[in-house]
């Protein structure tokens, strides 16, 4: 095994890993972790999706290393809103934005009643015609949300519904007018930049990122300006199929400074961006994956993909396409390989490193043909044995019978695991379209046995 680097040694640059099984991805972050390690009392900063995943790679590092200690695992936004201040300074940067979504949500809960009889808002006036402060007060929660996430994915709507034009750009900066129900939201955006005073509309979330990449840009080759005393040295962002774009701008110039490490989950070992409706808008001249057979797929129309990729792929990678393409303007694959001693950095594992190759199971195989980009019509149809419960669909009438159904086939799947290897409930992930919907039905069905009876299945 390779001696640990010094701490000192830790060259400031851009890294993206793909994969696309995250068991492999965790393994090389975790080993290049242990190879580089940070000083003692430093932080190592991990960016994550959601706390479930915050969780799960906090005790995946702590069963390779033994134990996961000084790690702040976090999401992109509370981070970037920490990169901030440290960047521009504390007094310059309060601890919290004036717009972050509590604080928003009350002054919302202040104006609607204010602009109910305004021309543009009968969406909102019909739903809050009871005068019920719940009501309102509900009402002010989702579009403080809403706006929350406008700050994070799509500040450009902001800038412009502040300027007081009504419209929305495309990927293209092409403004369409919005459509006349949801005007309301660019004329209330409008009233609350209007209560803000100027210091306070200074302090923005877009506003910030603007002057921070720029403060980042003049300071990277002026040493005696870095404010590299309070940035992190490395900052990990793992597992995540979508990233905004103002995040990855952000890490890319954090990159100047500190060492940012990516680790992608990406389905497909071949370039795919252009199997989608709505690629005219991702042209960008690097790309990191190779063709498929050296074909251009941009040329192929949209009728004729079945013939050349994966309908799943095709169907549902929209948002990681978006994604893995956004992320080729900024990762330099060649350059990453010249600076940084990584074996590889495409993950993607090969038939040989399943462990069911003689019968691979029906998921395995359609795993392989999303990976490989092999449309239907190339597809080998080997029988699927009787006892392949790889993929199974179960109809049900109601959610209720959804979990019911969903609780029998967990208990049966922890009593007689696939393949005979231990299976426990941490295993596990069940995703559900909403779980707002569903949370009910959860505690119902799930909750039913306390937790000393041997048929209760942990759940949160």
């Amino acid at each position: 095994m390779t001696a640990p680097a010094p701490a000192a040694s830790l060259p400031p640059g851009f890294i993206a890993l793909h994969g696309n099984r995250i068991e492999t991805l965790l393994d090389t972050v975790a080993g290049w972790l242990e190879q580089h390690p940070l000083a003692p009392l430093e932080s190592e900063v991990i960016l994550v999706q959601s706390n479930g995943m915050a969780e799960w790679v906090k005790m995946a590092i702590a069963r390779r290393a033994g134990v996961c200690a000084a790690a702040a695992v976090q999401l992109p936004a509370r981070f970037q809103w920490q990169t901030y201040r440290q960047v521009l300074g504390r007094a310059q940067v309060p601890a919290r934005s004036p717009l972050d979504k509590t604080a928003l949500a009350w002054r919302l809960m202040r104006l609607l009643p204010e602009v109910l009889a305004e021309p543009g808002f009968a969406p909102v006036a019909g739903y809050l015609a009871e005068d019920d402060p719940g009501r309102r007060f509900q009402l002010a929660l989702r579009i403080a949300d809403l706006y929350d996430q406008y700050q994070v994915h799509r500040p450009d709507w902001l800038d412009t519904w502040g300027e007081g034009r009504e419209e929305l750009l495309d990927a293209g900066r092409i403004a369409t007018p919005l459509p006349e129900d949801q005007r309301w939201q660019a004329q209330l955006w409008q009233r609350v930049l209007d209560e803000l005073e100027p210091q306070q509309r200074a302090l923005t979330r877009p506003q910030l990122h603007d002057r921070v990449l720029a403060t980042l840009e003049a300071t990277a080759e002026d040493t005696a300006l870095r404010p590299a005393a309070a940035l992190p040295r490395r900052v990990v962002l793992f597992g995540m199929t979508h990233v905004p774009l103002p995040t990855l701008q952000l890490l890319a110039a954090l990159s100047r400074h500190a060492q940012v490490l990516l680790a992608i989950p990406n389905p497909c070992r071949f370039h795919w961006a252009d199997i989608l409706d709505g690629r005219e808008w991702l042209r960008i001249t690097r790309r990191r994956h190779p063709l498929r057979e050296g074909r251009e797929l941009q040329d192929v129309g949209l009728d004729a993909m079945h013939l050349h990729a994966h309908p799943l792929l095709a169907a549902w990678g929209r948002q990681a396409r978006d994604f893995v393409r956004q992320l080729d303007a900024f990762d330099d694959a060649e350059q990453t390989r010249a600076r940084f001693p990584l074996a590889r950095i495409d993950l993607f594992d090969d038939d040989q490193d399943t462990h069911d190759v003689a019968q691979p199971t029906l998921l395995v195989q359609v795993q392989r043909h999303i990976r490989d980009l092999t449309p239907l019509a190339e597809h080998p149809h080997p029988p699927v044995p009787a006892e392949d419960r790889s993929i199974v669909f179960h109809l049900a009438h109601s959610p209720v019978r959804e979990l019911e159904i969903l609780y029998d086939q967990l208990l049966a799947l922890l009593a007689r695991p696939p393949g005979d290897k231990p299976l426990r409930p941490r295993d596990i992930v069940v995703m559900v379209p909403s779980i707002d919907d569903f949370a009910p039905a959860i505690r119902a069905v799930f909750g039913q046995y306390g937790r000393h009876d041997p048929r209760h299945i942990p759940f949160d």
